[in-house]
């Protein structure tokens, strides 16, 4: 079960994730580059997207997935996207992925301030020790982000599955620890009130 309550930052909402967001998401979906390296295609119809949330992010009732939706504090507006997976209580770690923003909100402090308000969840309310990502090797900004937001870039796993057009996909794996968090918490913090402002 994930949480039943919103998540708030100081840009951005996270609310649970439910089938009825299909629309707005669908919406926030406006480019290619925003459905980039996801493992299945771009939803061209609202009624895909529905069966994309239910198929992928939504929970299956093991409670090892929480998915939200990423609403924009300042209108209301649903933005994007970001999910929990593969959540493992007994040894307090979880991946972090399925996110995306619509690309009237990159670069403005948005994805600083979703990651912030999760890890905050994760290490401060479930009291996680470990946070991880992972990121295709070619997709260079999704990299370059992880790295500038400050996660720990562990290594590679080689051939790790197909992607869409069938090649073989090379999988860089990051992440954060509990102990790295308030450190890591302050770095975000100046990403956020630098980007807010430009």
């Amino acid at each position: 079960m994930g949480a039943e309550f919103a998540l708030l930052g100081r840009l951005v909402q996270l609310e649970p994730l439910t089938v009825e967001h299909a629309e707005s998401l669908f919406d926030s979906v406006t480019g290619p580059d925003e459905w980039s390296w996801k493992p299945v295609p771009r939803p061209a119809t609202v009624s895909e997207m529905r069966q994309v949330l239910v198929d992928n992010l939504l929970d299956s009732g093991d409670g090892r997935r929480e998915p939200y939706v990423v609403v924009r504090r300042s209108d209301r507006q649903v933005i994007g996207s970001t999910t929990l997976f593969d959540l493992d209580r007994k040894n307090r770690r979880v991946e972090m992925g399925w996110t995306w923003l619509t690309r009237a909100c990159w670069g403005q402090g948005f994805n600083e301030d979703m990651k912030c308000v999760l890890l905050a969840y994760c290490f401060e309310t479930l009291g996680l020790a470990r946070v991880a990502w992972s990121a295709d090797v070619l997709n260079v900004r999704s990299n370059d982000a992880l790295y500038r937001l400050g996660f720990v870039r562990e290594g590679a796993f080689r051939s790790y599955n197909d992607r869409i057009d069938g090649s073989r996909r090379d999988i860089v794996w990051y992440s954060l620890l509990a102990e790295e968090w308030p450190e890591n918490q302050q770095h975000l913090q100046v990403l956020i009130d630098e980007r807010s402002r430009s």
